[in-house]
């Protein structure tokens, strides 16, 4: 197929050799043939490269020393030739259709920044949905559009169910290199502030659960989490007024609130007292919060 692609595939990866063929087999098999394939190993100690070299020229690979997930993609979206990106993670596998409706919607739609939609788990053992998005969220989504509530009260938006476009990627400076686990939301935010998106029901990949992701890490994710909002929140004022002080600082002080909890898991009440107190300062007149530190404090004595 002679010239640009339409849409570039970009995985970034780390020392997943023994999951990224799943993933590879999934992108080269979607029914939408016009792409390319990325992939950006992050520093990796295992056999990643051998694994994906095998493929030959159907992959192009990028090498760096280990600098994290947001530089990973970064690199991988300046290399990119098409006017479409589609990050995939390297432990998750995208749903033959994935490309087909996504870039059909991009062409539908050619002023958006990113259309998205849902996702389902691959390995899911235990009770619950069976969708990252509740279906009825899902439908209510498409039907009525995304407003920047829905993006604030649920992290919705998984990148691996995505197609971005590079001009709006380029033009709000790609994603935050000092993120590693919260990178998709704050992409979301900036996108979102500056560009329409649009949402798609329909399952378009599955999360593979496993000790490896990063996510798990709790701490982390809540800390950034934070961080991404106060972001949002400083550079774009208009978001203050968008989403309420009140529902602003619950949701602060409730990720206060659970960063204090399990540090309190991992008995370290200092910290965890710090924490709870931060939650405290968002919602003065919660009673739960000021038990707690109460309780905490006397102990601590």
């Amino acid at each position: 197929m002679g010239g640009s692609p339409a849409v570039s595939v970009v995985i970034a990866t780390y020392n997943r050799a023994h999951l990224i063929a799943d993933t590879l087999e999934s992108i080269l098999a979607q029914t939408f043939k016009d792409h390319e394939v990325i992939v950006v190993d992050d520093g990796s100690t295992d056999e990643t490269r051998k694994v994906v070299e095998a493929y030959g020229d159907r992959v192009r690979y990028f090498h760096q020393t280990n600098r994290g997930p947001s530089a990973a993609r970064n690199l991988g979206a300046f290399h990119a030739r098409a006017p479409w990106i589609a990050f995939q993670d390297s432990d998750d596998v995208a749903a033959a259709n994935h490309l087909e409706v996504l870039y059909a919607h991009a062409l539908r739609y050619p002023e958006c920044g990113m259309v998205f939609g849902n996702g389902a788990y691959l390995n899911r053992t235990a009770p619950g949905r069976n969708t990252i998005i509740a279906k009825t969220k899902s439908r209510a989504l498409a039907a009525a559009g995304i407003g920047l509530t829905d993006l604030f009260a649920k992290s919705i938006v998984r990148l691996q169910a995505a197609l971005i476009s590079k001009r709006c990627y380029e033009a709000v400076g790609g994603h935050d290199e000092s993120l590693r686990i919260c990178m998709d939301l704050d992409l979301a935010f900036r996108l979102y502030m500056n560009f329409p998106l649009v949402y798609v029901d329909e399952v378009l990949f599955l999360y593979r659960i496993h000790e490896g992701n990063i996510g798990r890490n709790e701490e982390l994710r809540l800390e950034e989490n934070i961080r991404v909002i106060q972001k949002l929140l400083r550079d774009f004022p208009q978001a203050r007024e968008l989403l309420g002080n009140r529902r602003i600082a619950r949701r602060i002080a409730y990720r206060y609130y659970r960063l204090a909890k399990g540090r309190k898991r991992r008995n370290n009440l200092t910290d965890a007292c710090k924490a709870m107190r931060e939650a405290i300062a968002w919602r003065p007149y919660y009673l739960k919060y000021r038990v707690y530190d109460l309780i905490w404090s006397a102990a601590q004595r």
